[in-house]
């Protein structure tokens, strides 16, 4: 009915959901009010609730999933709670009849990701999940370029996303072990991102080749409820990828929490007649820089000069939010029925599974042929 809020719930009420889901949540609210908080600590339940408190007074905290799917009856479900989690949490809100959209990864395996997505598909209901990065103006601009020819084919995409990972980061909240263990990692954490690009601008990839390797075996942490202790790095910190794409072009990643400070483009798209690098920050849109072979060519409608076309953007008007939020607006548009899905659960289950093969790769050091696409 118009003007009928959709009820939603958050999953997981750590970080994340402090500092990318709830503040659009509360700018969006004459769309969806939040019905449901729920975590394995009630306390972080609680908070949550306090900070949508003036745009969705009728929130309640919970620390039982069963108990706030029974109780705050959502339409839809952001499932932000940790990585390993992620299977067990999106399928009961499925069977609760829930649109669910999911942090990434989208599970731990690829049979789990086809499970949800028949369990998704039986119930009615929309399954998207994380990162964002395909919804952005952005990445939509890219593809246009892509898509028209007008720097000839595309041969070679390389991608980097590299840091000291969140045990160095200043303003996380959270305890950061998790993020150097076996469940996540860089390529599962932040890496993803760029895969998800990578797929979204050049289409499936049919093999896959991995290295990895533990840089930095200890961490301080800095901030947190543990800032001042030491972690342990039990899962690579360095991943390196090489792709293949099913259309015929290679791909390269760096996906790194042991980077103290990197200067290279954080994606680049070389084709037959010209090239785009885009170079800065590693989720929000930055202009990009287009090389062309030949004068006259152009760029979504835009002319070229021969040469480096510096500073580019896509056309207005900008998006409303930043990459990681970005998928709350693009996932209740999708969910009203304004917008068609393009974060599916398809995409996501294949850089899963380019994720999955490329430690594979590291464990034994033979490539891996991929069986998703999207």
């Amino acid at each position: 009915m118009p003007g009928t809020r959709l009820r939603v719930a958050i999953v997981g009420c750590g970080d994340v959901a402090h500092r990318s889901y709830l503040p659009p949540l509360i700018e969006l609210a004459d769309r969806a009010e939040v019905v449901g908080c729920c975590s394995t600590r009630m306390a972080s339940a609680e908070l949550a609730v306090a900070a949508v408190r003036a745009s969705s007074p009728g929130a309640t905290a919970f620390d039982r999933l069963d108990e706030m799917l029974a109780g705050a009856r959502p339409d839809a479900v952001f499932n932000l709670t940790p990585a390993p989690a992620h299977g067990e949490i999106t399928s009961a809100c499925l069977a609760a009849g829930a649109h669910v959209y999911s942090e990434k990864p989208l599970a731990a395996s690829i049979e789990e990701a086809d499970r949800l997505i028949a369990e998704a598909r039986a119930a009615g209901v929309l399954l998207l999940c994380a990162p964002a990065s395909a919804a952005t103006r952005q990445l939509k601009w890219l593809r246009e370029i892509v898509d028209s020819g007008s720097l000839g084919r595309p041969t070679l995409a390389t991608a980097m996303c590299a840091g000291m990972g969140p045990a160095s980061w200043a303003e996380y909240t959270g305890d950061p072990t998790v993020f150097y263990g076996p469940g996540v990692g860089p390529l599962r954490d932040l890496g993803i991102y760029r895969l998800h690009e990578m797929t979204a601008l050049l289409g499936p990839v049919r093999r896959v080749s991995a290295m990895g390797k533990i840089a930095i075996p200890e961490r301080t942490i800095v901030a947190g409820p543990r800032a001042g202790q030491t972690l342990t790095v039990t899962s690579p910190d360095h991943v390196l990828i090489d792709m293949e794409f099913a259309g015929g072009a290679l791909g390269q990643l760096l996906s790194s929490f042991a980077v103290p400070d990197i200067r290279a483009p954080r994606l680049e798209i070389h084709f037959t007649e010209g090239s785009i690098s885009m170079t800065g920050d590693q989720f929000n849109e930055i202009p990009a820089a287009v090389f062309a072979l030949s004068a006259g060519r152009s760029a979504a409608g835009r002319s070229l000069a021969q040469g480096r076309n510096d500073g580019l953007l896509p056309p207005q008007p900008p998006d409303r939010f930043t990459t990681v939020s970005l998928g709350v607006e693009h996932f209740l548009a999708c969910v009203a029925g304004a917008e068609r899905p393009i974060l599916t659960a398809e995409h996501a289950r294949h850089t899963l599974e380019i994720v999955l093969a490329a430690y594979e790769s590291i464990s034994d050091g033979r490539p891996r042929d991929l069986r998703t696409t999207f």
